[in-house]
């Protein structure tokens, strides 16, 4: 993949942060070499450095003076603080989308269960991944708080970034559809109480698989 000779920056960081997140490239741990991101975007090393610190602040990987670029590895305390905040703010950002959630992102949202479910019949894993991402992020957006999407977003690359490969076997991706379903009924009927109860015991249930805490 080359890149256009115009804000090199900005796409040199969307393209290693897709590359880095997709689960094909690097495992968690992995060191990075800059010169060969350089070499395959088809840039200098600037645009390239430059997006390493920005992935840096966003907690996806780790710079190490005169040891290198590593990609972010899986760290159970680390990652069970992470699971924690997004359950409180996911939490809130559900109780927030059931006061105000339109009926097209309603539409939306059931949409992107029939979509998972149809992932999960067909044992498609990676679109069933992309699709429970794009799901927890349609629920955020719902919230209408653009700083806590923000923050979920970020939040959510870093639990990505540290459990590359997480357990997908078919009942507990049966299992994950059938909880986001309830909550999407839950915001549907303008329930927050049950909405946010729905979500946070979700994520207390991934955090218990992906630590085993």
């Amino acid at each position: 993949m080359k890149l256009q000779k115009t804000n090199l920056a900005d796409q040199a960081y969307t393209a290693l942060h897709e590359m880095l997140l997709a689960g094909k490239h690097f495992m968690p741990g992995d060191k990075i070499s800059v010169e060969d991101l350089a070499r395959q975007l088809g840039v200098s090393r600037s645009p390239v450095w430059n997006a390493i610190a920005r992935l840096e602040a966003d907690g996806i990987v780790e710079v190490w003076p005169r040891h290198g670029v590593f990609f972010v590895g899986f760290d159970k305390a680390r990652l069970m603080d992470i699971l924690q905040t997004r359950e409180v703010l996911e939490g809130a950002a559900a109780r927030l989308a059931a006061e105000k959630i339109s009926p097209e992102e309603v539409q939306d949202l059931r949409a992107s269960i029939a979509a998972q479910r149809a992932a999960v019949a067909g044992n498609a894993r990676e679109a069933y991944a992309a699709e429970v991402a794009r799901f927890h992020k349609m629920m955020a957006e719902a919230s209408g708080n653009k700083v806590m999407v923000e923050i979920i977003e970020r939040l959510w690359a870093r639990t990505t970034a540290m459990c590359i490969r997480p357990d997908l076997r078919p009942a507990l991706m049966d299992e994950r559809v059938d909880e986001h379903a309830r909550m999407v009924e839950a915001v549907a009927r303008g329930d927050g109480d049950t909405a946010e109860r729905e979500i946070r015991a979700h994520i207390r249930r991934i955090a218990q698989s992906l630590t085993g805490a």
